[in-house]
């Protein structure tokens, strides 16, 4: 499998059960493909810039698994700051050993 970024973060929310807040896990996932993709779509009021992350996880590197609302960011974040948030989560883990992934589009 093809990868282009050493490592990313993933910060997985959590809710805190004694004072109910959220709480964030961070986790690293090293061999992984990340691809920003940008374009523009057209609405009521102009143009609107869009900017999509395609992020592929081999298997083999998965410690925790995304969900919708994490928060992703290329390389080894030590905040939330510059971090996209996943939108969806697609499981590719059958077949064979070498092209079981994940793939995770964020905003």
């Amino acid at each position: 499998m093809f990868t282009n970024a050493k490592v990313i973060t993933l910060f997985h929310k959590t809710i805190d059960n004694i004072n109910r807040i959220p709480k964030w896990e961070k986790h690293l996932f090293f061999g992984v493909y990340w691809e920003n993709c940008s374009g523009q779509s057209e609405q009521k009021k102009g143009m609107a810039e869009s900017c999509e992350i395609l992020c592929i996880i081999p298997e083999k590197h998965l410690t925790c698994m995304p969900v919708a609302d994490d928060l992703i960011a290329l390389g080894d974040a030590e905040n939330q700051d510059k971090t996209f948030t996943v939108m969806s989560v697609k499981e590719f883990c059958y077949g064979s050993e070498k092209v079981r992934h994940i793939e995770v589009k964020a905003k």
